[in-house]
């Protein structure tokens, strides 16, 4: 039985659209050939389970730093309108 790898292809579509990386970033990252990368996001190769649970932690972090971003205007607006009182 072939294993449904359409989690990982999902998955590098999303690295590539949310933290703006190619199929050529992938492969420096991870020390591998970009034709590897190729294979992974047409679901021709397996990914191993330690770089599919980094794939998800980048795109996990990059969320994390937009909330950060996203707390920080709201103190700086906070502070803006206290100063104008």
């Amino acid at each position: 039985m072939e294993e449904d790898l359409s989690y990982q292809v999902e998955l590098i579509e999303r690295v590539k659209k949310e933290l703006g990386m190619s199929q050529s970033d992938i492969a420096r990252k991870f020390e591998v050939g970009t034709s590897i990368v190729s294979k992974w996001s047409n679901g021709k190769t397996p990914i191993t389970v330690s770089t599919k649970i980094a794939l998800e932690l980048m795109i996990e972090r990059k969320k994390d730093e937009k909330i950060i971003d996203w707390v920080k205007d709201i103190t700086n607006i906070i502070e803006l309108v206290k100063h104008k009182k």
